[in-house]
């Protein structure tokens, strides 16, 4: 059972008294980036499926920004980002040659 998009969302709930904090989610995007560094606390379901994931986490984990920050490079880091960019792409295209040969 999947849910539209525009009905996935994600919920985070603390009181300011408690060390924790629970994130809920059915979001499936946010679903698969917490799951990479928080084990699941709950799992919704229906029919079978999971739609829905709890996660327990510490609150000091929580951070607000008042705005993104933007990079700075200097010329000689953007020569340097471009190079490694180039050798990679190089590399992603000697695997593919490699792989099909």
């Amino acid at each position: 059972m999947n849910i539209p998009t525009s009905e996935q969302e994600t919920v985070v709930q603390y009181d300011r008294n408690g060390e924790t904090m629970t994130i809920y989610t059915s979001d499936t995007t946010q679903m698969t980036r917490l799951d990479k560094i928080y084990s699941r606390h709950k799992e919704h379901r229906q029919a079978g499926e999971v739609v829905a994931v709890e996660y327990v986490v510490d609150k000091g984990l929580l951070s607000y920004r008042s705005k993104r920050g933007k990079r700075v490079l200097t010329d000689e880091q953007k020569e340097a980002a471009r190079a490694r960019m180039k050798a990679m792409q190089n590399t992603m295209k000697e695997k593919r040659l490699q792989a099909n040969a």
